[in-house]
């Protein structure tokens, strides 16, 4: 990692890139986000916080997940 933040700064002194912005929407780190995925790699749902601690509903992920199931020609499982 320490050679990426070099590289990272050199590009800043280079005038490359620019320094991150000191106030960013969502704080320093950002805002959460979820996302379910197919086994083909496909994003199948997403879903984008509001703030730091927002994350999906467990029932809400299941039922997501059993839909794909059905529509991919799946049966359930139990």
């Amino acid at each position: 990692m320490s050679g990426a933040v070099f590289r990272g700064g050199w590009d800043v002194v280079r005038g490359r890139e620019r320094l991150p912005a000191a106030d960013q929407p969502g704080g320093r780190l950002g805002l959460p986000a979820g996302f379910l995925i197919g086994a083909d790699g496909r994003v199948l749902a997403a879903e984008y916080g509001e703030q730091a601690y927002d994350q999906w509903p467990v029932e809400e992920l299941l039922h997501l997940a059993s839909s794909h199931r059905h529509a991919a020609g799946r049966p359930p499982e139990r």
